[in-house]
């Protein structure tokens, strides 16, 4: 019996030859090169030749590293996460925190006494601190990439290299060369400042020992001596680091053929292979358009008052335009639509109600006002407290009082109770609906992805309401037989705003399903209803206020029960908690949330991400990684 595993990184492509002894046979490592795939290919061939063995010898194959998908012969891809956890457990099976330093990122992993990963945690956005930045800095020096570990132990810590971005240090190297320190000092401040950013990174998930490095960068014993300072622990190394992931690989491998693991997934039911649910068209309506951004505007005083309430969506592209009015470290969702006004695509609305929700909203807000300087526009801010008390209630009621007289001073009209009674009832029956669909949906009754229900809802609410009731009463008509029986893990989606569902694509791409989210842009749009009542803007600051809160209100604790409470009915078995770049209310609770997630044993994955999909590798590398993570506590139990 054997099997192989190949590891594709960045600066080297590394294969491991297994048998049923989980003996190593053969071990190779060749530069990358330009092309993964001809570096996956000659590593398999170099194997064959090496052992005079066919293809057909070959039981399974596991292909991991970032160039993973570019192996075609191999039966299954898997996350270098898991791999190098396996690896890390084969040499030393009391290990418990790995640190991997590859070519491009580096991650520290937490593991169990199978070398199962139990956390993670990695930087992939840049290439500091990595091996590429070795190289780099050993280019600059003029010296051998090997000779930077032997030369370092040799240095003074009379230097400095404040920056680990590959670009600002190796100017820094320059100068420091320039201002005639030593190379042995230099290459001793470059590898500390690598420590220090690695023992950051392993504070993060916390240390418990054994502590095993992989990865190339495991070679340089500069690096590994300023580690073992910084941690106060002796570090295990193997004796050949670099192949640890193909290790791992090949093992995940043989575990695969000694078990025989035939995994089946299937939707039951006429299911059909047609269009999504949520690509459906309606009527363009007559009614005018107002704009808005925050899932707390009162959508029902904008219908009463005549016109169609809208959410701006960001521009789907990159631009720059707003940099220029905006500062760099701002949400990216506030970018993208003042890019949308800047470019002139909102011409067709009537006005803007902004909500000051958070901060960004507020600089949203002075960036529109200031761009329809001299315009006769009407932009208005809705202030919004962040108690949910019945003093807030009556707070923000009043507020909502002040919206109604202005839009009945700018546009020359009455808004009657009754007109406010009546809008109420649409979005009462749309959102009585959508609640009805998504328990169908929850039980399993309709079987879509979370990603096409989600984009479904985040479509909806710019729809009318009447027409977007009607569309659902016939979705449920014709998906209702399908039902979804795979078993597979089981998600709950909460944070920021996603403006991208393709995150959701992804994550149910690799192998889950989201059962629920709880985010602004989606089912929480249609969480609850009004009361009718003699008093409705009372009415509706009551459902506004009290309804599920999201970051930017006062109570943590009652958002993070309510999802718990969601969780544990639906028998769901993880959760992602997505924030955007800049998003300080759902970034300063993460800490806490996870603090609790992590008390309870529930698994729990942190995607900050942007607004474009421009990081798509990155993500689906996490997600891949939390999902083997899962699986593998699924499989112990």
């Amino acid at each position: 019996m054997y099997t192989i595993g190949i590891d594709i990184g960045s600066i080297s492509t590394n294969g491991v030859l297994l048998n049923e002894k989980k003996e190593i046979l053969s071990s190779i490592i060749i530069p990358t090169g330009a092309s993964s795939k001809k570096a996956a290919d000659k590593t398999f061939h170099q194997i064959l030749t090496e052992h005079k063995l066919t293809e057909k010898d070959i039981d399974y194959i596991v292909a991991t590293g970032y160039g993973r998908i570019k192996v075609p012969f191999a039966n299954e891809v898997v996350t270098e996460i898991t791999c190098h956890a396996k690896g890390a457990n084969y040499y030393f099976p009391k290990s418990r925190t790995i640190i991997d330093i590859g070519g491009q990122d580096s991650k520290v992993i937490k593991v169990d006494a199978n070398g199962n990963v139990l956390d993670f945690v990695m930087n992939d956005k840049c290439a500091a601190g990595t091996g590429r930045f070795l190289e780099v800095m050993a280019r600059t020096l003029e010296i051998d990439l090997e000779e930077m570990g032997p030369i370092s132990l040799n240095g003074k810590d009379n230097v400095s290299v404040s920056s680990l971005c590959t670009v600002f240090a190796e100017s820094e190297v320059v100068s420091l060369i320039g201002a005639d320190h030593k190379t042995a000092d230099i290459c001793k401040g470059l590898h500390l400042s690598i420590a220090k950013r690695i023992t950051a990174q392993v504070k993060r998930i916390g240390l418990e020992e054994e502590i095993v490095m992989t990865g190339g960068v495991a070679k340089n014993i500069g690096v590994v001596t300023e580690l073992e300072k910084n941690l106060g622990c002796k570090i295990k190394i193997s004796e050949e680091p670099q192949i640890n992931g193909a290790l791992g690989a090949a093992l995940i491998a043989l575990e695969k053929v000694q078990s025989k693991i035939q995994t089946s997934v299937s939707v039951s039911g006429n299911s059909s292979t047609g269009a999504s649910i949520a690509e459906f068209s309606v009527e363009d309506n007559t009614l005018p358009k107002i704009g808005y951004f925050c899932s707390y505007t009162p959508v029902e005083l904008i219908r009463a008052a005549g016109f169609h309430p809208v959410r701006i969506k960001g521009s789907e592209k990159e631009s720059s335009a707003a940099n220029e009015m905006l500062c760099g470290n701002i949400c990216p969702y506030i970018k993208a639509v003042v890019d949308q006004k800047i470019n002139g695509n909102l011409e067709d609305f009537k006005g803007m109600v902004f909500v000051n929700s958070c901060d960004g909203m507020r600089r949203l807000y002075d960036a529109w006002v200031k761009l329809d300087e001299g315009k006769k526009t009407f932009n208005y801010i809705l202030d919004i407290p962040k108690n949910t008390d019945e003093a807030a209630v009556y707070y923000y009621a009043n507020l909502l009082k002040k919206l109604k007289e202005k839009l009945e001073s700018y546009f020359t009209l009455k808004i009657h109770h009754d007109d406010i009674n009546h809008s109420i009832s649409i979005y009462n029956a749309v959102r009585e609906r959508v609640q009805l669909f998504l328990q169908k949906y929850w039980s399993g009754y309709i079987g879509q992805s979370g990603y096409e229900i989600f984009s479904l809802l985040k479509k909806g609410a710019n729809v009318l309401p009447e027409k977007f009731q009607e569309y659902l009463s016939h979705v449920m008509k014709q998906k209702e037989g399908i039902r979804d029986t795979r078993d597979i893990p089981r998600l709950f989606v909460w944070g920021s705003i996603m403006e991208n569902e393709k995150i959701m694509k992804v994550v149910e791409d690799a192998g889950a399903k989201i059962v629920a989210e709880d985010l602004c842009n989606g089912s929480r749009y249609f969480d609850a209803q009004i009361n009718i009542t003699n008093d409705p803007i009372l009415s509706i600051a009551r459902r506004y206020i009290k309804r599920a809160p999201c970051s930017r209100m006062v109570n943590v604790f009652e958002r993070i029960n309510n999802v718990l409470s969601i969780m544990q009915e639906k028998s769901i078995h993880g959760a992602i908690y997505h924030t955007l770049k800049f998003c300080d209310h759902n970034l300063l609770d993460y800490p806490v949330i996870k603090k609790t997630f992590h008390e309870k044993n529930i698994p729990l994955l942190h995607l900050n991400c942007d607004y474009t999909m421009s990081s798509e590798g990155q993500i689906k590398t996490r997600v891949e990684a939390f999902l083997e993570q899962l699986t593998g506590a699924s499989n112990k139990k």
